[in-house]
């Protein structure tokens, strides 16, 4: 990989704003998240509901097992995600799981692709609402002024995901073998309680509870590496909010 070139690319995106405008990003972050607790309590279960709405839909168009076994799965892990993300108060593709860095490469590319194509309704609506204003249309410049908005903020949203997968990419390799020790080191660590969890969430249709995963435990072992394994989370989380804190 050509390092010259990819500091120009990271240059060219700070210039067009990409630093400047993540810092907007995060403070809106910080409100998105007290907004959802203080005002939504009932937030899951309304995604929940959401999920398994486009579950459903998902399940009818499935033609093969797999591809149903894929779909119940994939709802599973975005309900996880959601309530990752609600715990943590981190948006899941601006913010790295230490755990596993990589991750993040799936997500930025997903929310450049949602952003791109929001910046070409914008290019399709912008002209269409220009010559409404110019023919003095009632709402149209309303409706011109809230397009320019969008799209400079689905040219900025595009723009750090450039700025963070340059940037990523260019330590990837380094990233993945970390990746792969954090996770032997964990099965080593955690394997048995890992399995206890994989098997509550396999069997329930959708996501298991607290107690639930405890009645699969079997042994002592798994007990105490469920235990430990949990406190390690909590001290983790605590560390987190105290860095962000800072």
């Amino acid at each position: 990989m050509n390092k010259g070139n990819e500091k120009q690319k990271l240059k060219r995106y700070e210039r067009l704003g990409a630093l400047k405008f993540q810092k907007l990003v995060f403070l809106v972050e910080k409100g998105k998240f007290l907004i959802l607790k203080k005002c939504f309590p009932n937030f899951i279960h309304h995604y929940d509901k959401y999920c398994d709405w486009q579950k459903k839909r998902a399940l009818k168009r499935a033609k093969t097992e797999e591809e149903r076994k894929a779909i119940i799965e994939n709802t599973k892990l975005a309900k996880m995600a959601m309530r990752k993300e609600l715990t943590e108060e981190k948006n899941r593709n601006y913010h790295m799981d230490p755990k596993r860095p990589t991750e993040i490469i799936h997500y930025l590319e997903w929310n450049k692709n949602v952003h791109k194509k929001g910046l070409m309704a914008n290019g399709i609506l912008i002209p269409i609402f220009l010559a409404g204003t110019i023919l003095q249309i009632p709402l149209c410049p309303w409706l011109l002024g809230f397009e320019i908005l969008s799209a400079a903020v689905n040219f900025e949203c595009i723009n750090i995901q450039n700025y963070n997968l340059c940037r990523l990419k260019t330590v990837q390799p380094a990233l993945k073998r970390r990746e792969e020790q954090t996770i032997q080191k964990n099965i080593e660590e955690f394997g048995e309680a890992a399995a206890v969890i994989h098997k509550s969430i396999e069997e329930s249709e959708s996501l298991p509870s607290f107690q639930e995963i405890l009645d699969h435990i079997n042994t002592p072992e798994q007990l105490r590496q469920m235990r430990a394994m949990f406190y390690r989370e909590q001290v983790e989380r605590q560390r987190q909010k105290q860095i962000g804190g800072k």
